[in-house]
């Protein structure tokens, strides 16, 4: 097996950092890998929130109290200024995308497989609180590897293939409503595209068939009382049940939602908090000990 290491470094305020270290494992002698490709940011503006500010010196004011000689007061829909993500290749260059009403992606879903990401960071600079935002992992499935012994060749890389995944850190302010780990897979032998992926071989197009998936929320949407700490243990999730449904391309994502309303606002004094966590991809019977 051989590690390959991401690291997610979040910046929640301006005064408050978070990093998270997801390690990622799998078996390249197969031809597989497993990578950052991707993230996304959605905050959607408060539209019946108003702001008023004062034109000639950029204060804060109310068109009730304000005296019209000091500058004029305008009001607005309040706008959620600082959110935005940051991410860098290996050579360096970087692309950023900011919070909006509708998601936007470092990268097209086309173009995220040959989208390595080597440094990502989120800053949620906005004084509201409501921004969601996820990180996603892009998976190069086993090439056939044909083995013979006398007068029978087996392909090797057919079998079960298991996904442990874990994610611990804090929630920040217990700011976070809502973590969830997802994935999507295309599989040989299921669907138009069900041959073994070959060497080098990426989605025709950018795209790959999603001939299934499955969603485990970590906490949210009624699954009890939003903790203070995040401890997030599965292992030995099946991506197949069929040993010869191997899986081509899979995409795996965690996603994070936080508290919305026009109440709420962001805890620029929070402590630090770290997130830890892992993410490995191996066929049963070849998956190494401790996790």
């Amino acid at each position: 097996m051989k590690n390959l290491v991401g690291v997610l470094i979040l910046l929640f305020s301006f005064a408050t950092r978070a990093e998270v270290n997801i390690q990622t494992a799998v078996d390249n002698t197969t031809g597989e890998e497993l990578f950052l490709c991707n993230a996304s940011l959605r905050h959607s503006i408060l539209q019946n929130e108003q702001e008023c500010l004062n034109l000639e010196n950029g204060e804060y004011c109310s068109p009730q109290t304000a005296d019209p000689k000091k500058g004029p007061c305008v009001c607005r829909s309040k706008t959620n200024y600082g959110d935005q993500i940051l991410a860098w290749d290996n050579q360096g260059d970087y692309k950023s995308i900011i919070g909006a009403n509708d998601w936007n992606n470092l990268v097209e879903s086309s173009l995220m497989f040959k989208n390595k990401v080597n440094r990502l960071e989120i800053l949620l600079g906005s004084e509201n609180l409501g921004a969601e935002y996820a990180v996603r992992f892009c998976y190069l499935g086993s090439q056939e590897v044909l083995q013979k012994q006398g007068t029978v060749t087996t392909d090797i890389s057919q079998g079960k293939y298991l996904v442990d995944v874990s994610l611990a850190g804090g929630n920040y302010s217990q700011a976070l409503d809502k973590v969830s780990f997802a994935y999507q897979c295309d599989y040989r032998q299921r669907g138009g595209q069900s041959a073994p992926r070959r060497k080098n071989e990426l989605p025709s197009g950018g795209v790959f068939e999603k001939d299934d998936s499955a969603e485990s929320t970590i906490f949210g949407n009624g699954s009890g009382a939003r903790p203070g700490a995040i401890n997030f243990l599965q292992k030995a999730i099946s991506l197949n049940s069929i040993t010869a449904q191997v899986p081509r391309f899979c995409v795996f994502e965690f996603k994070f939602k936080e508290l919305s309303g026009k109440s709420l606002g962001r805890n620029i004094n929070a402590s630090q908090v770290n997130f830890t966590g892992k993410l490995r991809i191996c066929k049963q019977g070849t998956c190494p000990s401790g996790f």
